[in-house]
């Protein structure tokens, strides 16, 4: 008796996970993409009024409407047709329904696989979505990961849990690459066309334009990147990690004796200031018109920037040179003549001072986790808090 050959081995299926926008529509976005095989805002709108309707056409409203969480039917239909609220469970559920679908949903938090539908007549078919807590994607099936949209399956099998494992590996990754994300720290920087030089703003681009030669070619461009600092490795020049211990940041809120708007009377040139702010926005017509610099010292502290800003292009001419210089005047004035200042500074140690501020020049800002800037308002600080120090 021969033997008989053997057939192709069986394909086990690999879930993918597919993305949609990343919108308060995704739960929507990801049912209709894993059901009707589309997408797109009308689509969406279309599921929400599903919902609505669902709602609203209850034989027993009430019943409804608490386990909904609202008041009534009405106030519900009301909220999930506005694009800017999430589906959730109950938007699941209703779908699950409106399509004859049992729906899958693996979640990241609990690792763990909810059905939803599983009680529905005739319902043949199952669709998994993955769920991370803030956003839904849909999961589908086929015989590779790297499979064509044309060739994946958006549907199973009722009941058939043979992809559930495969699935929450998905999950799991999603989780560690979360938490490795998370603690990715992040600089934007301003990268030379040239050399490829990461400069910390468009003036230390352009200082460092005056003082590198570049080839015939270089046209001064240059275009803002993110640098990606992984944990453990060592932050980049210029950028510094604002939850360090040795930091001690202020932003110009008013609150901190050390942030330009803090009420601080101090004197400069016969002119009395009620704040270094008032006498920062003064300092470019000081020697140039005393009237406008007595103006915007008798001003409240709105008016004095509007004040200042509004007379800016009759300042002086060389402000950029003279700045810092002028910065050290009203400081060492500060300290001199207000002692909450002299000491809250005193008392700041041997720590690094950041000035959080959208100024590049003055101070530091952290769209990205780690601060970037000049910050000459920090240094200017540090450098009188020394002298006070050795004269003490």
């Amino acid at each position: 008796m021969g033997q008989l050959c053997p057939g192709p081995p069986e394909t086990m299926a690999v879930p993918v996970r597919r993305s949609v926008p990343n919108d308060n529509s995704c739960l929507f976005w990801a049912v209709a993409y894993l059901v009707e095989g589309e997408v797109g805002r009308a689509k969406a709108k279309e599921l929400r009024e599903v919902c609505a309707q669902d709602a609203l056409q209850d034989p027993d409203p009430m019943t409804r409407s608490l386990l909904l969480g609202f008041n009534s039917v009405e106030e519900y239909a009301t909220w999930i047709r506005n694009e800017f609220h999430w589906g959730g469970e109950n938007e699941i559920l209703c779908l699950a329904k409106h399509y004859c679908v049992e729906v899958a949903v693996v979640c990241c938090e609990s690792l763990q696989v909810l059905t939803y539908g599983s009680d529905l007549p005739l319902c043949s078919a199952r669709i998994y979505l993955l769920y991370t807590g803030q956003h839904y994607d849909p999961i589908v099936a086929g015989a590779e990961a790297d499979l064509p949209v044309e060739k994946e399956q958006k549907r199973q099998k009722k009941g058939d849990t043979s992809l559930e494992s495969g699935c929450l590996e998905i999950a799991k990754r999603h989780v560690a690459e979360a938490a490795k994300k998370a603690k990715q720290r992040r600089a934007k920087k301003i990268k030379c066309g040239g050399c490829g030089a990461l400069l910390s703003d468009a003036e230390a681009f352009a200082k460092h334009c005056q003082e590198v030669e570049h080839d015939d070619d270089f046209a001064y461009d240059c275009e803002e990147v993110e640098v990606v600092i992984e944990e453990g490795d060592e932050i980049p020049e210029g950028t510094i990690d604002l939850n360090a211990e040795h930091i001690y940041s202020f932003s110009n809120t008013g609150k901190d004796p050390l942030c330009h708007a803090f009420p601080a009377n101090f004197t400069v040139e016969g002119v009395s200031f009620p704040s270094m702010e008032h006498f920062w926005q003064a300092s470019p017509f000081l020697g140039l018109n005393d009237q406008l610099v007595r103006q915007i010292a008798a001003a409240p502290l709105d008016d004095a920037i509007i004040l200042a800003g509004g007379e800016s292009l009759q300042g002086r001419s060389d402000w950029r040179d003279k700045r810092q210089e002028l910065l050290e005047l009203g400081l060492q004035a500060k300290a001199e003549q207000n002692s909450t200042f002299k000491e809250a500074l005193l008392a700041t140690g041997d720590k690094t001072l950041v000035f959080l501020e959208a100024d590049p020049w003055a101070g530091m800002t952290a769209p990205g986790g780690l601060a970037t800037g000049q910050n000459h308002v920090g240094k200017a600080l540090m450098e009188l808090r020394e002298k006070l120090r050795s004269s003490a």
